[in-house]
């Protein structure tokens, strides 16, 4: 009520038989003089004795500090976007997020995309080169620009929150306009971080490489060697998860071959091609990438390995995308190319067998890496007799270092465990 504000008339009502009842009280508390009694005697307390705290430690004071950023972060509304860190992956535009507990039907959805505008210049310093086959090419020089991928994704859930679906759009122009538009994605069960059941349309996951989003690796481009080795994209079902407080994850899986989305209807037999890659991070959560980005404060370490078979069918189309897998033998022979492995020869089918080891380390915008590479070609099926029963290549990518400026890293993102 203001100040100035004039009582209603039931208020004064109110008002006038207590100030009454007051008035009356105190005339008779002064013709009677009443006497309250002195409030008894307290003891005095002694003075308690002054508490020391310690210092805290430096780590302690960390702690303290990411205690309280936490639940600040916590107790802020979720934002309609959720931008890339190395720690997150992107999960861009929040277009809808149902709310169950007022009855409404289980559903989210959001979109995210990429794009990379390459600019590629080849200067030649040789004109021509001769494959194993004896067979001499052009080697030509290049000037180009192209869309080297792009991915549009929309990603949520339906039903139930642990009932998880990722539709990708995926395309290139470096084969062209008329290259086609490639559809991946998944849909899949996620009982708890410790394990996810999912089919679609995927990598075939097994080098460290591979899986990382192309907006997360370290240059343009993938590394040679992990392009020479690697598989491709095939449909398939997987598993994923984490184990041990979140430290050990895996990814494993069968899919229609090491490179089923070319084959398509073109698949002959039943052959599969099974596959699977764990890694461990025992000391802190390493995030996403080759870079520090989030400026780890105690060292990070990951080690994984991975693993492959498959026997696969050979291609006799050369494939245009660049996520395409084409087996080459380490002279850059395709292994389709007629006289691949001798005169008069044809490969048509064969068993492919590849193993990797990496480890990465990250600390305070500092970020090393590595990863190398077993591969095994044999029980080589097609026009022979062949020179060579097995063709067995190692390799691999030297001592890789990042380095982030300090002042541009430090704190950007806290780093949470277990997006792997």
């Amino acid at each position: 009520m203001k100040k100035n504000q004039l009582l209603s008339l039931p208020a004064w009502l109110t008002a006038v038989p207590f100030m009454l009842g007051l008035a009356v009280m105190g005339s008779v508390w002064a013709d009677e003089q009443l006497l309250l009694p002195e409030p008894a005697a307290v003891a005095a307390a002694p003075e308690s004795a002054e508490v020391v705290v310690p210092p805290l430690s430096q780590a302690e004071i960390e702690l303290l500090i990411d205690q309280r950023v936490e639940a600040r972060l916590q107790a802020m509304p979720r934002p309609r976007y959720v931008p890339a860190t190395d720690i997150l992956p992107p999960q861009g535009a929040i277009l809808i997020d149902t709310d169950v507990d007022r009855g409404e039907f289980p559903f989210s959805a959001a979109l995210s995309g990429f794009v990379q505008l390459r600019w590629l210049e080849f200067a030649r310093s040789a004109t021509n080169w001769t494959d194993s086959t004896g067979q001499t090419f052009p080697v030509t020089n290049i000037n180009t620009f192209n869309l080297n991928r792009f991915f549009i994704t929309t990603a949520g859930h339906v039903v139930d929150e642990r009932l998880l679906y990722n539709i990708t759009i995926f395309g290139t122009t470096d084969n062209g306009l008329r290259a086609p538009i490639v559809p991946i994605g998944f849909g899949g069960f996620k009982w708890s971080e410790a394990a996810m059941l999912a089919v679609g349309m995927t990598q075939v996951f097994v080098t460290r490489e591979w899986p990382e989003a192309p907006a997360w690796q370290m240059g343009v481009e993938r590394s040679m060697a992990n392009t020479f080795f690697r598989p491709g994209f095939s449909p398939g079902v997987f598993a994923k998860g984490s184990l041990g407080d979140r430290t050990l994850f895996y990814q494993a899986g069968i899919w229609n071959g090491i490179d089923g989305g070319t084959l398509g209807t073109l698949r002959q037999g039943t052959s599969m091609a099974f596959a699977g890659t764990s890694w461990w991070e025992p000391l802190a959560p390493f995030g996403l990438g080759y870079g520090d980005m989030s400026y780890h404060r105690d060292p990070a370490l990951r080690l994984g390995l991975g693993g492959c078979y498959g026997r696969t069918q050979e291609l006799r189309i050369v494939g245009g995308n660049p996520e395409d897998t084409l087996i080459r033998l380490s002279d850059g022979t395709p292994l389709n190319r007629p006289g691949a492995l001798g005169d008069g020869t044809q490969i048509d089918q064969f068993r492919y067998h590849l193993a990797s080891v990496d480890a990465g380390w990250k600390y305070r915008g500092w970020a090393v890496n590595f990863e190398y590479y077993f591969r095994l070609l044999n029980n080589f099926v097609g026009d022979g007799p062949f020179e060579r029963n097995s063709v067995y290549d190692p390799g691999g990518q030297r001592l890789r270092v990042v380095v982030l400026p300090a002042a541009d890293a430090r704190g950007l993102w806290p780093v949470e465990r277990g997006h792997g």
